[in-house]
């Protein structure tokens, strides 16, 4: 997943923080969008289309990539 993207576009609100969650667990993730005035199937496409743009998580196996995104000097032991 291209996390240096997707904090660069939160940040500088290409992408909606009241309105898209990236949602983690254990194993993985999805994307999940909530537009105002779009329906279900919209916003299930909106999420189908970040999935494609900046891939999707891989849950706590991702924690190194995230940091490093971040600018954080970090490595898996």
């Amino acid at each position: 997943m291209d996390y240096k993207r997707v904090i660069e576009d939160f940040n500088s609100g290409k992408l909606d923080n009241n309105s898209v969650t990236l949602v983690m667990d254990n194993d993985g993730g999805y994307w999940c969008c909530a537009y105002k005035g779009k329906t279900e199937e919209e916003n299930e496409a909106i999420a189908d289309l970040y999935k494609e743009k900046y891939g999707s998580p891989e849950g706590y196996k991702d924690i190194v990539d995230v940091l490093v995104a971040a600018g954080i000097v970090a490595e898996w032991c």
